[in-house]
């Protein structure tokens, strides 16, 4: 689907519902897959929030093999141990620890918080289209961006101790 298609589903079913600039009315399946979507998100952070108090212990690999091997961090080192950091509120120190952890799990949090509101509420907000409309290959993209630019801060703190 193109952008331009995206658009003018937006503004057929904004004018359709009501006058409102932020949102518009949802269709039940949309507000179904919302509800799927703050299902599946909040079952992620639950996972991640057993591995905080200890329930679930993913075990000892003797750390990340890319690292042993080139002495450089990968892309993901430091996920668990920021994801854990967020889950325990230090977010700052999240960020610090995997840049790219910290800003998943934000986007993540906001993506499930809005997506309860549009499953109880029945309103589509403007910026966090149907699910059925989501261009998968530019959140793909937009993902492996963040990687990128957190990998590359990461080396970089590597390589200029």
């Amino acid at each position: 689907m193109s952008l331009t298609d995206y658009i003018r589903i937006i503004m057929a079913e904004q004018k359709k519902s009501n006058k409102s600039k932020l949102y518009y009315k949802a269709q039940t399946e949309d507000r179904l897959w919302f509800l799927a979507v703050f299902i599946v998100i909040s079952g992620v952070f639950g996972l991640f929030y057993l591995l905080t108090k200890g329930d679930i212990n993913p075990g000892s690999y003797g750390g990340c093999a890319f690292e042993r091997n080139y002495g450089l961090p990968c892309p993901t080192c430091g996920m668990t141990r920021s994801i854990t950091a967020f889950m325990q509120g230090e977010i700052i120190r999240s960020f610090v620890l995997q840049p790219a952890a910290g800003v998943g799990c934000i986007a993540l949090g906001l993506t499930a918080f809005f997506s309860l509101l549009s499953a109880l509420l029945g309103v589509n907000f403007l910026f966090l289209p149907p699910v059925r409309i989501w261009q998968t290959g530019r959140i793909l993209l937009t993902v492996a961006a963040i990687f990128a630019v957190a990998w590359a801060i990461m080396l970089a703190r590597v390589l200029i101790k």
